[in-house]
């Protein structure tokens, strides 16, 4: 929290629940809107492979990845986290890059469903095609068709 709220303030934002949330809504805005970094960089800011993994990406997805921990080294979630991001093209299921805390995610027909365990999504939708638990630090990112609105 300390490290990202001293970050977000360096670029204006005031910071006033002192809560991990708002860092996180604040930080997304920073890296998306402010940065106009795509979504998947936005992302691997939050939770950075590490630098053993990133040695063993192919060159120019390493290239990306490097420069996105050097750049953004402070944006970096630290700690346990899962979290679910919702902006105006769709929905983004994110857990810390050791998965302490769980996040699985499901789908049936075009429906994207994300919690932190299955039994919440079979509450609401019992018959799944896919259930699944996604690696640590990897994203689950949904997008609406262009013409949803």
């Amino acid at each position: 929290y300390g490290i990202n709220k001293r970050y977000l303030e360096m670029f204006g934002y005031k910071l006033e629940l002192r809560t991990d949330t708002e860092v996180i809504a604040y930080v997304f805005d920073l890296l998306m809107r402010r940065h106009k970094l795509p979504l998947e960089q936005a992302v691997m800011a939050l939770a950075s492979p590490f630098w053993k993994n990133i040695d063993r990406m192919e060159p120019e997805q390493r290239k990306i990845a490097t420069a996105i921990r050097q750049v953004y080294g402070s944006a970096l979630l630290n700690g346990p986290f899962s979290i679910i991001i919702g902006h105006s093209r769709g929905v983004i299921g994110l857990n810390d890059r050791i998965k302490l805390r769980p996040m699985t995610a499901a789908r049936r027909d075009d429906m994207l469903y994300m919690a932190s365990e299955e039994s919440a999504i079979r509450t609401i939708a019992p018959d799944l095609d896919e259930v699944w638990s996604p690696r640590a630090g990897t994203p689950i990112i949904g997008t609406l068709d262009e013409g949803v609105e």
